[in-house]
């Protein structure tokens, strides 16, 4: 296949139902033409942080030096975005490789009844990856989870180290309607003896949850901030100047990424950091500052100075949104002109009442996907605001723009992915 044929075949693949199980997808591991145990994984789970933790440990040992795969999901403007090597995405060529002789793999093995089924959507581009990984011989390997984690097709791996950063709601109905169901659902990315880092907050249900589980796994827990790890933060020039004090040292460092609880994400990559060292790695205080410091990741609170000035934001949850929500009343935001769009099954009666302080006017319109919501429902949740309806998402930067206030965009990322391809050009790098 080339890379266009290749795109067909993923679109084919998309559009069939499929039920999250390992079965599958770990008798396509297990029968790679290549022995997956020589590669370092770090396996990244959690509801909101965990594209930005990746990004954050993926750029520390970049400047340490070490050759880096990083497995990331949804994509933002581009699939290749997904698979990338210091940040570099894969090239369409390596891309249709690598999937043409995967679905070769996965044909024989149906063939020889040692499967059931094809692989997912997702089990592809992950295979793809791993594939790609190891035929480019990388150092470590950054698996960001795609939903849940127990029966996500990353947990099929073994990691140098696991790591949660957070939980709240989200995929309820797949995940569970209660926090411990879906802080179960996330740990199940545990292995025997192997560390987790847990990013929950000291208290809460979802940490006892992790950590009972982690016990009984006998792995390893930790923490990011507690008795033995401490950390100091003041806001500078519109970063965060911080300093994390653990067990085994004192680290100084910048957060450039826009949203106070980046610093959680930051603190979560360098406790990886610390117990990579453990074992053996050196990774030196120096990548850790650099790394932290020069990470970007596009559509997390992201700035963009054009006229009139742009937020554009991937948060597509309540936590999201809430964490959004902080940063505007720390910058002073006000009489802002918002464009949301939201999924169906997202907590969106309780996601809008947070942004009403500081939005004046509204352009409701529906995201790029098969779950969008209907604009027309979301008409009533923004009364007293000047509300308009453009569902042509091409149209809609020239309507906001007549209102010559600075512009916020949220609520969803395949919003926000699309709405960035218009401003910056539809990236194929």
């Amino acid at each position: 296949m080339n890379y266009y044929e290749s795109q067909r075949y993923l679109r084919y693949i998309q559009d069939k139902s499929a039920k999250l199980a390992l079965n599958n997808i770990k008798k396509i591991v297990d029968n790679l033409p290549f022995n997956i145990d020589k590669i370092k994984f770090l396996q990244v789970a959690g509801t909101n942080g965990k594209g930005s933790t990746s990004h954050f440990i993926t750029s520390i040992l970049q400047y340490a030096g070490y050759k880096v795969g990083l497995f990331t999901s949804p994509h933002l403007q581009n699939i290749r975005e997904r698979i990338t090597i210091n940040k570099d995405w894969i090239s369409k060529k390596d891309f249709s490789d690598s999937l043409t002789d995967i679905k070769k793999i996965c044909e024989e093995l149906l063939e020889k009844k040692l499967i059931n089924n094809i692989p997912t959507f997702f089990e592809y581009l992950f295979l793809c990856s791993i594939y790609y990984f190891y035929n480019k011989k990388v150092d470590f390997v950054v698996l960001e989870v795609g939903l849940g984690g127990r029966l996500d097709a990353t947990s099929t791996i073994t990691p140098e180290v696991s790591i949660i950063t957070n939980i709240s709601f989200d995929h309820t109905k797949t995940l569970g309607k209660k926090i411990k169901d879906i802080a179960y659902e996330k740990a199940g990315i545990i292995k025997q003896e192997t560390p987790i880092i847990c990013g929950c907050k000291k208290h809460s249900s979802s940490k006892k949850v992790i950590e009972m589980i982690a016990h009984n796994k006998n792995a390893p827990f930790f923490s990011i901030l507690d008795a033995k790890n401490r950390l100091e933060t003041n806001e500078n020039n519109n970063h965060y100047k911080c300093v994390y004090s653990t067990p085994i040292d004192k680290y100084n460092f910048e957060v450039h990424l826009n949203g106070e609880h980046q610093i959680r994400n930051a603190l979560i990559a360098i406790k990886s950091i610390e117990l990579l060292n453990k074992k053996g790695y050196n990774i030196e205080k120096e990548s850790v500052f650099k790394g932290i410091k020069m990470n970007f990741v596009p559509g997390r609170i992201e700035i963009i100075n054009r006229s009139p000035q742009i937020i554009l934001d991937i948060g597509h949850n309540l936590e999201g949104i809430k964490a959004l929500k902080k940063f505007l009343e720390q910058k002073k935001f006000k009489n802002l002109t918002l464009i949301f769009g939201v999924l169906r099954d997202k907590n969106y009666k309780k996601m809008v009442p947070l942004l009403l302080p500081f939005i004046k006017n509204v352009i409701i319109t529906e995201p790029i996907s098969k779950r969008a919501l209907e604009a027309e429902k979301l008409i009533e949740l923004f009364e007293r605001k000047n509300v308009l309806v453009e569902k042509n998402i091409k149209k809609i930067l020239k309507l906001a723009n007549q209102f010559n206030e600075k512009i916020l965009i949220t609520g969803s990322s395949y919003l926000a992915g699309e709405i960035r391809n218009i401003i910056f050009g539809r990236q194929m790098k």
